[in-house]
Order: C-alpha cells, then structure tokens, then sequence
C-alpha cells in the first residue's frame, strides 16, 4: 500500500467524502482504499491505496476539490510512487556499495587506529616522520608539496604507495576529520611529492607529518548519484536505457551496413558493423588475445565517421590509455579527462589539463591572473576591516565615512585606519571581478574543447564528474566492461543515447572488497547481466586470436568458448625455439619442461610431500615444494636465450607470490597473482596451483573464470605445476590434465 497525504482539507471533511471523490474523480476501485487517518489539527488526511492506483489518484486529485474544499494530493514518500523492479533494483544497489565503501573506509581507519603508526608503515601503507616543502604547481595549478623524511638524506621506507593513490596528511592526529587529502604524483627513493586541490594546511610543513594509503570516497559518491539516476531519470533517454537495463523495454537494431574496415578479421568486422547498427546497447565479447581494443578504437573511428560524439570509457586509468593511444593515431580530435597524474606521460598532451593551456580564452585568463596577483599584493599593503578593526561597521559605513574625509574617530578607530579599510574594500571588489572574469574565460574555453572533440575519454568514475555532469552523447563505449562493476558502469551507459560494452564473463570479475556485497551480487558486471538476454541478437564473439600457440589456446577454446577461438596464422604455431631456446639434454624435469615440441606442461606433484601451508590469521596459502619447483625451472629458462622479460610466474595465491619472491634473484621476472595477470600476456608462463591437501580441498580455484586467466597468458610455453590428486577431483581440472597429457607433456615429478 501507498500512503497518500491530502493537505488544506477543513473539519467538515470526513472519510466518507475522501472515498467518494477518490471513486468519482479518480476512478479508484472502493477495494483499492485502505486505512484513512484525518487530522484535523493540521488540516490534512492521511490515506491508505494500492500501488496501482496511487499515481492516477494524485494526477486527478491534487488541486482538484474534496466536498467542495481545494485540496493538494501527494504521496507521503515518492519512493513508493517507483515500480518495484525499479526501486528493488536501487535499493539492492545502494545497499551493495555502501557496503563496499564502508569497508574500504574501515579497513583503512581501523590499521590506522589499532595498529601504531611504525607497524602500518612495515605494511607498506604509511610514512612516518616526514615534512613537507613546497614544489611549485602542476596541471590546473594545483598545488605540489614534496614530502621527504626529516632526518635528512635519509631514504623512505619501503611502500605500496604509487603515483595517482590518494593519501592522507596528519600531524599527531591521523584520524582527524579535517586532515587533507592529496594524490601522489611522483615517488622516488628519497622523496614522494602529492598535489592538492587547494593550499593546504600549515602543519604539513613542520616536521614529523604523517602520510597513509587512503580511500576515495568520491568514487562511492559517483555510483550513487548514477544509482539515483536510476530511480528518477533525468530525460527521456536515460529513462529508456534504465527500462532496457530492467527488461522493461526490449533493445532493438536496424538492418547492419557493409563498412569499410580492412584491418579487421571477419568476425571483429561482424561485431563492428552490427554494433553500430544497434540502436540502445551491444556486447561485443573479446576472449584472450582477440584484439578486443582494436576492435573498439574502429568502432568508435566509424562512429565519429558517421557524425556521433563519443565517450570512451574503460574501469582502469590504464585501459583508458591504451583507447587513448590507438585513437590519437588516427588523427581523431580526442580528450583524456582525470588527474593528468594517472595518465601515462607520453599520453598527457592529449589531457584536457594541458590542451587548454593552449586555448585562447585561457590565456587571457592567464593575463588576467597576473593582474589579480598584483592586485591581491597591493591589497595586502592595506588593513584588513577584520572584527579587531572594523567595530560593527558594515562595509558601506566604511566607505562613507572615508568619502567623507573624516578628521575625528569613529567608534574608537582613527581616521587612517578607516580610509586604509575602504582602500581595501574597494581592491576586493574588484578582486572579485577579476576572478568571476577569469572563471567565465576558463570555463568558455574548456566547454568549446570539450564541444570540439570527437571523442572524450575518461574512466567510467571520471565520467561522472562535474566537467561532463550536463554532457550527453550519441555512444558511449565501455571497453574492460565484464571488469566495472554495475553501477560504475551505469555512469558512461546512462550518458549516451546508445551503449556498446566490451569485455568477456569468461574472465576475471570485477572486484569487491566486502565479501557480503560479493555474493549478493556487486561481482555481476553490466556486461553479464545484459547478455543473459542478448547474447543471441545483440553480441558477437571475437574468434580470431593473436596471443597463443594453438595448443595452449585449445583447451579455453573447447571450455570456456565453445570451441569457437581460432588461432591466427603468425601464432599459431609459434613455440620457444624461436627465441633461440635448444634444450638437448632430457635428464631433469627441468629441461623436459623447455623442450619447444611442447608448449603445454604439466608437472605433477602428486607422488611428493608437497602439502600446503596456512598461517595463522591469513587465508592464504603457499606450497614450498611448488615454490622450488618454480625457482628451479625459472633458473634453467634464463640460463637459455630467454631473457628475464620474457617470462612471468603466476601464483594461485599471495602467499605463494611472497614465498618465491622472498627467494628469487632475477629482478626482471614478474611474480605475481592471476588478478595482477589479467590483460597481460609473456613468451611463457609457470603457473603454481598451490593447492595440496589430503580434503581435496581447492579453495578459490573452483572460480574456472581465474583458471581460463591463468592459462591465456603464454603465447609459446605453458607450464602448469600441480598435485593432480588434490585439483583434479574438481572435473574442469581432470578434463584440463587430460587435454596436456594428449596435446602437450605431462611429468610425474
């Protein structure tokens, strides 16, 4: 039930009359009207209805009449007026982030409270003892402060803090509410310097100032704001893309045109051509090493061929730059929007930041700022009219008793300090020309580049910013959109008319901190959802891949695609003989492993004492005997051709990661999880499962999404070090030994 407030009714109003007007005017069924509550105190009722009838009651009721008496009608929470699906689906939603965000703000606040200020920095997510020093200004002229440790010449500690990580500023009080907050721009040994987005505090600048790995809580915000979009849609386009994302309403396509696209495959050439014919939305699925960002950069070149303005979005800063890349070259006039900080160095010329340095009306404003400066410099020669001076004087009662050339105090202040006052008054009025002037300019001169573009590209977050809040477009391009979650993703998909979303559910998930949140459905992407009910009239596969030997991409093939994938011709047949790798000896495991006829190994550990391990407090694992199965094959592997670049070991677990890392001698070599993996590629690849147990136990490794990772990342060797017995119980894994020992080598160590 809805309940409805009837507001200006008079005491000769009873619920009779409410009941008939309801039936009469309204239309409303006698059933549909519940409870009826008047107060006549404040002259209003309060109706109980049902949800259907609801709305058309307040269109005919409000500022109709009730026994004669003009009443208005409204709901008494608006929210209840929301279809169900629609308001289910918000509050599901809002309840998820909000979840999401208040662990990423309690994990960092409660390491801040519980543990001491030295052991967070032994975790690498603090500094201690630093002071700051000023360091000139960065893009937009925000402020730069470089922090280095106050004993001096000393090197900071060891730290997972990077460039473009927002970090928090505290002298004694870490968890104080009115700490600043700044993003690192640049790191080295000896020094980590942040940018601000106005001067900060004095205290930054003494010494022993402490700096903590901190959350962005404007992230969390953005989603929100997308989320309301939801609930209240602001046009009528966000309307129809909220009722297709609900299968309120069905997607629909025109007919596909042929398209001029020669440096495409025939089924990158299919998925452009039929996106582009899709009216609302399409999903192009790009499994490993299918050209997935070619395939958007074409795109979005047609669509802008064809007059549309595009927003290219992608969830990291890191796939933004590789779109940025790839359509600079094509001479298409494109911006990058975000912290020029996180956006990779040779790309920040294209960075709006540094564009409108060039633009005219910035430069003006430019000139304009030097005038401010000398303005706010004389001013400074004058005495502020602060309470000390000013005794309850307005500031027009200051300026007339200047005018009038006053010999004699008033209230107790001489004649001078009255005069140097309004002298200061009049410099601030026109100070304050002076910066709605220069706001005009700059804000002109970022509209018409942004006006100008053919192409903006942003992550999904930045695309919710205040630059873009009234900005929409004819397509937004989501590309890694199977690793966005839904309502980071709803930002670029509610701004334009039309939608195509790029990535593939047969990969990693996006990333959710709060384990709560994970389950109830935060992990599913925008792009899975949709494809439940498009999959057949509005997706294509890309099919063609360009990264693996065919014997390392046959087993993801058949599993995970249908065994739809071809290899193209330049890789298909590619193996590590061909980067000067001859092994001729087959005495050891080792050299077994190398030998180039196969690209697919497993070495199995099942005849050995190769259990895991857990630490107390930690859910991770690691496994000794899998660690120095590694080392050693990675030591035979570098004394051949390859180089320490060449090759890359993938971890089921973190532990496992630190435990090789703590013993490997070879800086080059990547160590590391098959998240840190995803999207990469290497010559080859050591995969240790870890896993070992007399339960059969295999923990996350039944999410089949993080094994077809771990397997699409060598293009020429695969060797995948395991104990059957334990991984093998699960059947994906029994069908994937049964795949190497018949395509590749399998080894009982």
């Amino acid at each position: 039930m809805v309940t409805l407030v009837i507001s200006n009714i008079d005491n000769s109003i009873g619920p009779g009359d409410i009941v008939g007007a309801f039936i009469n005017e309204a239309g409303t069924a006698s059933d549909d009207i519940g409870k009826i509550k008047i107060d006549q105190r404040n002259n209003k009722a309060e109706v109980e209805v049902n949800w259907d009838s609801a709305s058309q009651i307040i269109k005919a009721m409000d500022n109709n009449q009730i026994g004669g008496v003009q009443v208005q009608v409204s709901a008494k929470n608006q929210d209840d007026l929301i279809d169900k699906e629609i308001i289910n689906y918000y509050n599901k939603f809002h309840k998820l982030v909000d979840l999401e965000r208040e662990e990423e703000i309690d994990r960092h606040k409660l390491e801040i409270k519980y543990l001491s200020g030295r052991e967070r920095q032994a975790k690498g997510r603090a500094l201690l003892d630093l002071h700051g020093k000023d360091n000139g200004t960065t893009f937009g002229r925000r402020p730069l402060v470089k922090f280095t440790s106050k004993y001096k010449g000393k090197r900071l500690a060891e730290t997972q803090i990077t460039p473009g990580d927002l970090v928090m500023i505290s002298l004694n009080k870490p968890l104080h509410p009115d700490n600043p907050t700044g993003t690192v721009v640049e790191k080295t040994s000896y020094s980590i310097t942040a940018a601000f987005e106005s001067r900060p505090p004095e205290f930054i600048y003494n010494e022993g100032v402490r700096l903590d790995l901190f959350v962005n809580d404007t992230t969390f915000q953005r989603m929100f704001t997308a989320l309301d979009r939801i609930k209240h849609p602001e046009n009528e386009m966000q309307e129809r893309k909220r009722d297709i994302l609900l299968d309120r309403k069905i997607a629909v396509s025109a007919a596909k045109k042929e398209l001029e696209l020669d440096f495409l495959n025939q089924s990158q050439k299919d998925a452009v051509e039929n996106a582009l014919a899709a009216e609302d939305i399409y999903l192009i699925q790009g499994p490993p090493g299918t050209g997935k960002t070619v395939t958007a950069v074409e795109l979005i070149a047609k669509a802008v061929e064809q007059g549309a303005k595009v927003l290219a979005a992608a969830d990291s800063n890191t796939a933004v730059d590789n779109l940025l890349e790839l359509l600079a070259a094509k001479d298409l006039n494109v911006i990058r929007i975000g912290h020029p900080i996180r956006v990779n160095r040779k790309l920040r010329e294209h960075t709006l930041d540094e564009i409108v340095l060039e633009h005219q009306d910035y430069l003006e404003a430019e000139k304009l700022r030097d005038e401010l400066s000398d303005l706010i410099n004389k001013q400074e020669s004058y005495i502020y009219p602060g309470g000390k001076y000013r005794r309850g004087l307005s500031d027009q009662e200051i300026k007339n008793y200047a005018e009038k050339d006053l010999e004699h105090h008033v209230r107790g202040i001489r004649p001078e300090v009255i005069d140097e006052m309004a002298s200061w008054l009049e410099l601030q009025e026109e100070i304050d020309k002076y910066f709605k002037e220069i706001e005009r300019l700059e804000n002109k001169a970022v509209e018409e580049l942004l006006d100008q573009a053919d192409v903006i590209c942003t992550t999904n977050i930045t695309a919710g910013s205040e630059l873009l809040e009234n900005r929409e477009f004819d397509l937004s391009v989501i590309d890694e959109a199977t690793q966005a979650t839904q309502p980071a993703a709803l930002i670029p998909y509610l701004k334009a008319k039309k939608t195509i979303l790029i990535g593939d559910h047969k990969q990693l998930p996006p990333t959710v901190v709060n384990q709560e949140a994970a389950e109830k459905g935060l992990r599913i992407s925008l792009f899975e959802k949709l494809i439940e009910n498009y999959q057949e009239k509005l997706s294509s596969l890309l099919k063609t891949q360009y990264r693996m030997n065919r014997e390392i991409m046959g087993f993801s093939s058949i599993y995970f695609y249908n065994n739809s994938l071809i290899a193209a011709d330049s890789v298909a047949e590619q193996k590590i003989s061909d980067l000067g790798v001859k092994i001729t000896d087959e005495d050891c495991f080792t050299d077994k492993s190398l030998k180039s006829e196969y690209p697919m190994v497993f070495l199995d550990t099942r005849e050995m004492n190769s259990e895991e391990r857990s630490f107390a407090g930690s859910n991770s694992y690691d496994n000794p005997v899998e660690a120095e199965i590694v080392l050693d094959i990675l030591d035979r592997a570098l004394k051949s051709s390859l180089s320490e670049d060449d090759i890359a070991v993938i971890a089921a677990y973190k532990d496992q990661v630190d435990l090789i890392n703590q013993h490997n001698k070879f800086k080059d070599v990547e160590i590391d999880t098959v998240d840190a993996f995803q999207g990469r590629e290497k010559e080859m690849i050591i995969f240790s499962a870890v896993r070992s147990n007399q339960e059969n136990n295999i923990g996350f490794l039944r999410d089949l999404r993080r094994l077809n990772v771990a397997l699409t990342r060598a293009k020429k060797k695969l060797v995948f070090i395991g104990d059957s017995s334990t991984i093998c119980q699960h059947d994906t894994y029994a069908k994937l030994l049964k795949y190497i020992k018949k395509s590749g080598l399998y080894y009982q160590l």
